[in-house]
């Protein structure tokens, strides 16, 4: 019996509602038609095997909660990355909590219906299963879209509230370029063509926004999935150097920690030969027996206080905290 649960809804269209069985299956596996859900590490991949017809089934709920750090004990390991980036030669590096609060499962599905009708711009989606559990999320950024040979993709980073009154900082536009020059030399790695940027400039997502760039190029026949892979994970969610954020994180989350990412930070959206729409999962919860966690992350350079990123991801949480408020 099909007892999965998978809802979506891209960018101002209309929302998908389908039941069936998530399958896992290998990193390698490139020839995909369907819905896809990577995790950060580039450990797991799931497609999503739809089944005819949709009701509402019992959600997959984990009985691990994920852990939460402490505001201190915070400040104590973001002050110690930032003391081991030149050591290290880490130019940036995204250091992500989790913050949770209480939330009663019943609210799931007016949860999902809220934050497709409050950011009519974003990737929404929930989805649950025995594999990861039930997450739910609105995303802002594109990971890969893809029609016929044309791809499309973004870089976004930096964070500050509407009408704030603040302006962009040096710090916010070094990381912002940090990304955009890291997808470049990916594309230019991936021999796609006539490769075509256009900003930096403000874009809002929500109650905050931020420095985003387009990109667009031409896929020169190379597969959607390939591109992808390549491209996470982007600095926006890892750092510069790849290799080097990149095992710096697992050190000071996983392993430290005792913190996974999961399917934060993940890609997530549709792949097909004809048409590819995949987001960076960001701005999203895990939900476990009447509690909501919600996953953040704040990008640092050498111009980083632990203090203004805390405050980052407390913004950012918004975006989901803000919704729970109003059911």
């Amino acid at each position: 019996m099909s007892k999965d649960i998978l809802c979506y809804r891209f960018p101002n269209q209309e929302i998908a509602r389908e039941n069936g069985l998530f399958k896992e299956v290998s990193l390698t596996q490139n020839k995909i038609d369907g819905f896809v859900i990577t995790d950060f590490y580039k450990k797991k991949k799931f497609i999503f095997q739809s089944s005819q017809g949709f009701e509402r089934k019992p959600f997959h709920l984990k009985k691990e909660i994920p852990y939460s750090i402490t505001e201190q004990s915070y400040m104590d390991y973001a002050s110690m990355v930032l003391r081991l980036m030149p050591t290290l030669g880490v130019e940036k590096i995204v250091l992500s909590r989790i913050k949770s609060t209480l939330f009663s499962t019943d609210k799931a599905w007016a949860l999902f219906e809220k934050l497709c009708s409050t950011y009519p711009k974003a990737f929404v989606y929930m989805a649950s299963s025995e594999y990861f559990g039930t997450w739910v999320g609105a995303s802002p950024e594109t990971l890969l879209e893809t029609h016929a040979d044309s791809g499309f993709t973004m870089s976004l980073a930096g964070t500050k509230e509407i009408n704030s009154n603040t302006t962009w900082q040096k710090k916010e536009y070094a990381e912002q370029k940090f990304v955009t020059d890291y997808i470049s030399n990916i594309l230019n790695e991936q021999e796609v063509a006539s490769i075509e940027i256009n900003g930096p400039y403000t874009s809002p997502a929500g109650n905050i926004e931020h420095i985003r760039s387009d990109i667009s190029f031409d896929l020169q026949k190379r597969k959607a999935a390939d591109i992808a892979n390549a491209l996470h994970p982007t600095p926006a969610v890892c750092g510069v150097p790849k290799k080097e954020s990149f095992d710096l994180i697992e050190t000071v989350e996983l392993k430290d920690q005792g913190y996974d990412r999961s399917l934060y930070c993940g890609y997530i959206g549709f792949v097909s030969e004809k048409m590819t729409k995949l987001y960076v999962n960001l701005r999203c919860c895990q939900l476990t027996e009447n509690q909501a966690h919600i996953y953040v992350g704040g990008g640092y350079t050498s111009a980083s206080t632990p203090e203004d990123e805390w405050e980052e991801t407390e913004r950012k949480s918004e975006t989901l905290s803000r919704i729970f408020d109003l059911l």
